[in-house]
């Protein structure tokens, strides 16, 4: 490889870490809109109202069973980009978001891309059930894998094996010099699995010279996925500051995989006012390419949030929870022995603590992917619907900010890893009462206490919703015990109790 090829990385990697820097300051925050958008907690602002967003990724058919999830507590709706599936939204009382799709991405800021982005938010900025575009899904990860790591890794290693089979068949192959080009597919292979793109380009372009064809995708390199991230992230920034200027008054968000570089994403979010990622991590075993965190336990939804929100700071955050089982959208879990879980759905203590584990460490809206996947009978919707009541009846804690200072939770000496953490607690004041939510991340249970209260609740009582337990706050302090990964919400009124 050439000096001048490392001395251009080189550069763009300095480039692209000055815009980074720009990016942190503000310099490239997103432009202000004539009215806010969002409350000083990153809250949206609804009809001149905070609101928590519960959202869900499916407008159902049945009108029973949309009436039913708006009723729960499910406020926002995703629409198709046609006026008769937003009237139908807002009929029921609820709120919708459209994706915009590829139209966003302006990289070539043609009179007709630019055309076509626009007219599609003309045609619907005005309607009242509209409040949220979305761009395209996982935008930052595809570049990456649609059509690169995906295809290369299912498509052409297995096309390469087949070409040295079929010039052998031909006889214009010896043993000889198909046993090198084994070497040379395996040599990229293993280029290919440990990250060296550029060596691996070269490698598989020789490959297919040596055999006497073209690759059966040759647009699908790697060595230029980073510059190809900067591109897409320059043109959907510009399709986002395009939509923001047609349309000030509704907000734009972006959906990541749990996947990428909080540097990457920061490019990528610089003009929105939400992002966030989806994670579906019920079971364990699910499914082991849909993240690569090393927690891929319950906890890593709350990790993925801080993840979230280190990528777009300043700005709203919004995770995409789970609402199917794995073996509901795969075939190949459905092979498997019902018995040993593989791909089931989530149960309802699941779904509540992957719910509160994102709002403890800073969630500003709660959408659920999949549930167009199940009956509207079973008992996973039962459960959402069950969770949507009990957050709803919670909303104008969710909303309000966090008091200051932070409680401090400790917990105490147990037979797991813990070190005095594993408890994640958030302190909300509405009016005259306190709401408390305690989140345990561990596996195993823990007594815990919650210090750092304010002087106001020395004597007060505390019920844990949903029970009929009492605490009573002494010396700015609370006591209890939790169970493992399990979720305790605390109020000193029970009006935010769901019925």
């Amino acid at each position: 490889m050439s000096g001048g090829f490392r001395f251009d990385a080189v550069a763009r990697r300095l480039r692209f870490a000055v815009v980074l820097v720009l990016i942190t300051c503000g310099a490239l925050a997103a432009p202000i809109s004539a009215q806010p958008l969002l409350t000083e907690n990153r809250m949206a602002i609804v009809d001149g109202k905070p609101r928590f967003l519960l959202g869900l990724y499916e407008n159902p058919k049945d009108d029973a069973v949309l009436k039913a999830a708006v009723e729960a507590g499910f406020n926002l709706i995703q629409s198709s980009g046609d006026r008769a599936s937003l009237d139908r939204i807002g009929k029921h009382g609820a709120k919708a978001w459209v994706n915009l799709g590829g139209a966003l991405d302006l990289r070539s800021d043609s009179p007709e891309a630019r055309a076509k982005l626009l007219d599609g938010v003309n045609r619907l900025k005005d309607h009242p059930a509209l409040i949220i575009w979305e761009g395209p899904d996982e935008a930052l990860w595809n570049v990456w894998y649609a059509s690169h790591l995906n295809y290369l890794g299912n498509t052409e290693f297995p096309e390469m094996s087949k070409a040295i089979k079929e010039a052998q068949e031909k006889g214009g192959l010896s043993p000889e010099a198909a046993e090198q080009l084994y070497k040379l597919r395996s040599r990229c292979h293993d280029l290919h699995d440990r990250g060296l793109w550029a060596r691996f380009d070269e490698k598989r372009a020789e490959f297919w010279q040596r055999v006497g064809r073209k690759p059966p995708q040759p647009s699908a390199t790697m060595a230029d996925r980073a510059e190809q991230t900067r591109k897409v992230g320059e043109g959907m920034t510009r399709g986002m500051q395009a939509v923001r200027q047609a349309d000030p008054k509704h907000l734009i968000w972006l959906n990541h995989a749990p996947r990428n570089s909080i540097a990457s994403m920061q490019w990528f979010n610089r003009a929105a006012d939400m992002a966030g990622c989806d994670i579906y991590p019920v079971p364990v075993d699910h499914a082991p390419g849909h993240s690569d965190l090393r927690t891929r336990e319950l906890p890593c939804v709350g990790e993925y949030t801080e993840r979230m929100r280190a990528a777009a700071p300043g700005k709203a955050c919004a995770m995409v929870l789970q609402g199917f089982g794995w073996r509901d959208i795969h075939e190949s879990y459905r092979k498997h022995p019902e018995e040993i879980g593989l791909g089931r759905r989530p149960n309802f203590r699941e779904s509540r603590f992957m719910a509160y584990d994102a709002i403890v460490h800073g969630v500003n809206a709660i959408m659920y992917w999949g549930t167009a996947y199940i009956e509207k009978d079973s008992q996973l919707w039962k459960d959402l619907l069950r969770l949507a009541r009990e957050l709803g009846s919670l909303e104008p804690a969710l909303v309000a900010p966090s008091t200051e200072p932070e409680p401090k939770a400790v917990s105490e000496e147990s037979y797991g890893s813990t070190d005095g953490d594993g408890i994640v607690t958030v302190l909300k004041h509405v009016g005259d009462d306190y709401v408390l939510l305690v989140v345990n991340e561990r596996r195993n249970g823990l007594a815990f206490t919650v210090g750092n209260l304010p002087a106001a609740l020395n004597g007060k009582k505390f019920y844990r919703l949903g029970t009929d337990e009492e605490v009573v706050v002494t010396d700015g302090a609370l006591r209890d015990g939790i169970r493992s990964t399990d979720v305790h919400v605390y109020a000193t009124s029970r009006r935010f109790e769901s019925k």
